[in-house]
């Protein structure tokens, strides 16, 4: 008796009933990692240290592309251009960054090139939603130029995990 009793609990317990030539299948479900792109076309304004215009921002245009995981982890890259507004508009610098982080907050590391200074420059920069804060090096000048950017560019959208459901029969 207590056979039948342990055989029918264990049974239960896997989602298994047999009655006669049938059985009862109980579902599983799973969840596995996905990825998707975000490709996002952005634009702002630019407030740099040191800068001879005073508290008149740089423009910049950009575009950055972020693989992101369901985990939050989001990896990709970013460039753009900044131009300045001095009695006319002229072309400042460019940036290529690695972009590397969470979705609330990634780090920017690249290089760039400035136009105005004919150099190249070395750039660090964190991100949120909305802002950057960052500092280039200037390798021809030797010299650090920290900034700080507002912009258009929103934390990632959230990846789902896929789910699958793995029938148990």
């Amino acid at each position: 008796m207590n056979g039948k009793i342990r055989s029918i609990l264990l049974a239960g317990c896997l989602g298994v009933v047999s009655a006669g030539s049938y059985a009862m299948v109980s579902p599983t479900t799973t969840y596995s990692d996905s990825s998707r792109t975000d490709n996002r076309v952005y634009a702002g304004l630019v407030w740099s240290w040191g800068s001879k215009q005073g508290l008149m921002p740089d423009y910049v245009v950009g575009f950055r592309s972020l693989h992101v995981e369901s985990d939050n982890s989001v990896q990709g890259g970013d460039i753009n251009l900044r131009v300045k507004y001095n009695h006319g508009f002229m072309l400042d610098s460019t940036r290529l960054a690695y972009v590397d982080g969470k979705r609330d907050f990634v780090g920017n590391y690249g290089v760039g090139y400035s136009f105005i200074n004919h150099s190249v420059l070395g750039t660090v920069a964190g991100q949120g939603s909305y802002y950057r804060f960052g500092m280039d090096y200037d390798f021809k000048e030797h010299g650090i130029k920290p900034y700080v950017e507002i912009n258009t560019l929103e934390k990632p959208n959230r990846e789902q995990p896929k789910v699958t459901q793995i029938m148990i029969d």
